[in-house]
């Protein structure tokens, strides 16, 4: 029987308010790739998200992130089946690419090191912080050199995603920022990343309602996402601790405990009718592993368990 070689890669919301281009965190929503040697020419198959509107040949990003390690793409029989958005934010460009560096690893026996997979993923992507949250796992602080630290947070916090329909590209998300900023709104943006990531480690959730706001990217891109202002009256009632845009956006990530789920979901149901807004609400929480690739063959479940990266 065909072996094959199974990747998962989680969901990411870069920069979480104050961090911007610095903090992502994993989230647990998860694309998976199958990749199965056969005889013939290449077969590419997506199944989900992107399902009808993303290439099915080698264009598609997955192919271009394998033919990093790979020379040739002949024999392989591709499946994408993705749950997360495209552009919305929520990194499904930086899973695939993740997916696709390691896989080309495992299947071309290249030996990369998780600090080389980053690099390649970084210049794929044109910045890391995505990567490395996809690659590691938990919340990242992504510096120079793509140096990252993992910061150990509470369990207990979560997420409520707000997913617009509406998409927006990272270039265009991009254009909206101004080519300069006042030094008042870079220190206190500054001084607001720092205490965040204090009270995420120091567990501190109540904390965050104060730490949240930033001044260097969410007032340039609010107008691009749809419902910001109503989200934000929430903040500190149904135990909403803060409402930070996902990465480019559109996407939302309301902040709670994972206990206020249901009651925050009620009242953000309820405020987003009130202004219009066909946005779907996901629950989500943080992704302890990143990436993770694993071979199988059909009927036997054991090979489940050789897990590679």
């Amino acid at each position: 029987m065909a072996e094959s070689l199974v990747v998962s890669a989680p969901a990411t919301s870069a920069n979480l308010g104050p961090g911007f281009d610095v903090l992502a965190a994993a989230l647990d929503l998860t694309n998976a790739v199958v990749i199965t040697r056969r005889r013939g020419p290449l077969v590419v198959r997506v199944i989900g998200e992107g399902a009808g509107d993303l290439p099915e040949d080698a264009s598609n990003l997955i192919c271009r992130a394998l033919l990093e390690g790979l020379e040739s793409l002949d024999d392989l029989e591709i499946e994408c089946r993705n749950r997360i958005p495209l552009g919305r934010g929520l990194g499904s460009s930086a899973a695939t690419v993740c997916a696709g560096l390691v896989a080309a690893n495992a299947l071309g026996g290249l030996r990369w090191s998780p600090a080389e997979l980053l690099a390649r993923a970084a210049r794929a992507e044109g910045h890391a912080d995505n990567a490395a949250a996809c690659l590691t796992g938990g919340i990242v602080a992504v510096g120079a050199g793509h140096t990252t630290i993992r910061l150990e947070v509470p369990r207990s916090l979560a997420f409520l995603a707000a997913i617009p329909g509406e998409k927006v590209s990272t270039a265009d998300a991009r254009q909206a920022l101004p080519t300069e900023i006042p030094r008042s709104d870079a220190t206190a943006t500054l001084a607001n990343g720092i205490r965040l990531v204090l009270a995420l480690t120091q567990g501190q959730l109540d904390d965050l309602p104060a730490v949240l706001e930033d001044w260097i990217h969410e007032p340039y891109r609010g107008p691009l996402v749809p419902g910001l202002s109503a989200q934000r009256g929430l903040v500190g009632t149904h135990g909403c601790l803060g409402v930070t845009i996902s990465g480019s956006g559109p996407t939302t990530l309301m902040w709670c405990r994972e206990e206020d789920f249901a009651d925050l979901e009620a009242a953000a149901t309820g405020v987003l009718a009130d202004v219009g807004c066909q946005t779907r609400l996901q629950p989500v929480r943080i992704a302890q592993t990143g990436v993770r690739a694993r071979w199988t063959t059909p009927g036997d479940a054991p090979r489940l368990e050789r897990s590679i990266g």
